[in-house]
């Protein structure tokens, strides 16, 4: 599966989740982010056999290159991806037969962000700022052909 990104953000995937507004009070999900501890409890309540056994819940990359993920327990440290490009759209491959997310920029791979990945994942998209927008596009990963 490849996305290409563009916009000023977060952007990765996430464990599929079903959440109720009436679970939180009124404005508590104004600020919501699967990285953020509060919610940690409340998304892997949310577990279903379709994740399996991994405890990669959720893996983004920042449009600065900072690289986060999380399973919903306990901190890992953030990664500055080496040789990304700010103001460059971000092609991301989550590849299950791997268990791998890998950024792309340009038609070249320039980092795995994760290994470990399997079961079921979406796109995840969050933006930075009141005055931008997001764009995802599915494509091909460089060297594959465009399904036609």
């Amino acid at each position: 599966h490849f996305a290409v990104f563009t916009g000023l953000g977060r952007f990765g995937v996430v464990r599929p989740v079903q959440i109720k507004r009436s679970d939180f009070v009124e404005s508590e999900l104004n600020a919501f982010s699967p990285s953020m501890r509060r919610f940690w409890g409340y998304l892997i309540g949310q577990r279903t056999a379709r994740w399996t056994d991994s405890n990669v819940h959720y893996c983004s990359l920042t449009s600065g290159g900072t690289a986060l993920w999380c399973d919903w327990a306990s901190r890992h440290p953030r990664m500055d991806v080496d040789g990304f490009q700010s103001d460059t759209p971000i092609g991301l491959l989550l590849n299950l037969d791997e268990g791998t997310l890998s950024v792309y920029q340009n038609a070249h791979r320039v980092a795995t962000l994760k290994d470990g990945l399997s079961g079921e994942y979406c796109w995840y998209s969050a933006v930075c700022g009141r005055t931008t927008s997001i764009s995802i596009e599915r494509g091909s990963a460089p060297g594959e052909e465009q399904a036609g």
